[in-house]
């Protein structure tokens, strides 16, 4: 029966202790008590034992919350679909999954992946398979002897260390002058394309390339050696603050591709976003000095650098950084690429292959502590590259 006070009770807000946990309640009781659609169906599917959010079905951190007699997930940022199951792919973010190259498709659950050339995109849609002898970037087993991985085969730690024979095909592009004296280190890009610093071309002009090259003053039985038939230097090259420190050569014919001589694949942008972060290591190569005053160097020398932060490496240079670079270097070990004609490449490995992050530009000093290399941003000029070679 009702109690004495129930007109009280009657006109006074309702009461969960009293309406629903003393008593049976209705589901109208209970939108009285709670006021909103939300909550009352929240508290209404755990008073009847029906909560679906009880399971927690919402994936990868997804909070559950009840509307109408269902539930739906408040997903993370980076996750979709019903439950949060879906990992939504953008090609900014981890590039897309893709193992190369990456296009934003229609939706953000989807992306497009591809390969560079002498790749085949997988049936998965993601991976970049072999489909010929030599593609861009891959060092296999068969395409050098003996193979002990290229890391571990090409550098000592901490400092440069030479590179046996044919330990490194991707690196061994070296400009001479018409007196046959190397003076620059450059990168196979395709058959008939060499890309280097554009400060190499300041005061000289490249007379040939020899490529598979390991030692700088003899020459080998691999060796090829190609006239330079045109060179390109960024249309704003700045030889005072080395802003667009980057050039094309054209040879006169195609070199053939061995397990001493391949190409380095280029990144795309979002490639090269996932592969320049601070810390990351990359391997330069080049016959540069070792030290401020040292000689160029006999052999072709590697060395494993990480990847600083430009704010970080602003702090320590004098001389204005812009996007257009980054530095590598380590804060005490005496490894560093000096006098940067004669070393090349920066080159990071992203799923079996090696991609060409940067071109050794300039630095301060050599080696010292807390100076760091800069080289030119490869990635910020892909389309230059593009409209110069195609």
């Amino acid at each position: 029966h009702k109690r004495a006070n129930h007109f009280l009770e009657e006109i006074r807000p309702g009461n969960l202790e009293r309406e629903c946990n003393e008593e049976k309640c209705s589901f109208e009781e209970a939108k009285e008590i709670f006021h909103s659609q939300e909550k009352t169906m929240e508290f209404w599917f755990s008073y009847k034992g029906l909560n679906p959010c009880s399971t927690n079905p919402c994936n990868n951190g997804g909070v559950c919350k009840i509307r109408h007699y269902s539930y739906f997930c408040i997903c993370p940022p980076k996750f979709g679909g019903h439950n949060c199951e879906t990992e939504r792919l953008e090609c900014w973010y981890k590039n897309g999954g893709c193992w190369q190259y990456c296009r934003d498709g229609d939706s953000a659950f989807h992306v497009v992946c591809s390969c560079a050339r002498d790749y085949a995109l997988h049936k998965d849609g993601k991976r970049c398979m072999q489909a010929a002898p030599f593609p861009c970037g891959l060092i296999t087993a068969s395409s050098r002897v003996p193979y002990t991985g290229w890391g571990r085969q090409c550098v000592l730690e901490p400092g440069p260390a030479p590179v046996p024979g044919s330990a490194c095909p991707l690196q061994q592009v070296l400009l001479r002058n018409s007196r046959d004296v190397g003076f620059c280190g450059g990168s196979l890009i395709g058959r008939r394309w060499v890309l280097t610093a554009a400060h190499c071309l300041d005061l000289v002009r490249p007379q040939h390339v020899t490529l598979g090259d390991f030692d700088k003053y003899q020459r080998e039985f691999k060796e090829q050696k190609i006239a330079v038939e045109r060179s390109w230097t960024h249309p704003h090259y700045n030889s005072n603050n080395y802003n667009g420190d980057i050039a094309l050569l054209y040879l006169s014919s195609a070199a053939v591709l061995n397990e001493y001589m391949i190409p380095i694949c280029l990144p795309s942008p979002n490639l090269a976003a996932l592969l320049s972060k601070e810390g990351r290591v990359g391997m330069v190569s080049g016959w540069g000095a070792t030290h401020e005053r040292g000689s160029t160097l006999h052999f072709l020398m590697k060395v494993r650098l990480p990847i600083v932060g430009l704010e970080r490496c602003q702090r320590a240079m004098a001389r204005l950084l812009t996007d257009g670079m980054f530095c590598a270097g380590h804060s005490t070990a005496a490894a560093d690429a000096c006098k940067g004609d004669s070393w090349g490449p920066f080159t990071v490995a992203h799923r079996n292959t090696w991609f060409l992050l940067g071109i050794v530009s300039w630095g301060e000093g050599c080696a010292e502590q807390g100076k760091k290399g800069v080289y030119t941003r490869v990635s910020n000029y892909i389309p230059w590259i593009k409209e110069v070679v195609e």
